[in-house]
């Protein structure tokens, strides 16, 4: 991640170590959703898209039911800012345990999101999350 950040990066770096962190705890979801749009939405996953709020909560429990002991590492992250929009370029390490037969997996995922500010001066939301396929480790 760049050593020379404007106070935009900064915010859109916290963002994401923020949305991480609160997945790696497995926080309850209500804590998550301040950060994903309820109308507009288009989180693509490899085994499904969501749509709304009650699309990620949904998503959210069966995540939580499959695996345990989260971790996701930010290796890359580039954000580019136009207007209210931020478009950011990521690479993820994401390593977790099943909770079927406690198998430990990492997998490296390219990722791309869009961010809106709602109104200007407002935290952004995502409002587009595409996951690239998996690279397992």
């Amino acid at each position: 991640m760049s050593t020379e950040q404007t106070g935009s990066d900064r915010e859109i770096e916290e963002f994401v170590q923020s949305w991480f962190g609160l997945l790696n705890v497995h926080a309850p979801v209500a804590e998550l959703l301040p950060f994903v749009a309820d109308e507009g939405l288009e989180m693509a996953f490899p085994e499904r898209t969501l749509h709304s709020h009650a699309d990620f909560v949904d998503w959210y429990a069966a995540v939580g039911e499959a695996y345990s002991e989260q971790d996701h590492t930010v290796e890359k992250l580039v954000p580019q800012e136009d207007g209210p929009r931020i478009g950011i370029d990521l690479t993820v390490v994401w390593t977790a345990k099943s909770t079927a037969d406690g198998t430990v997996s990492s997998f490296r995922i390219n990722q791309q999101w869009r961010l809106e500010r709602p109104a200007p001066g407002a935290a952004p939301v995502i409002v587009d999350y595409q996951v690239g396929e998996p690279a397992a480790l």
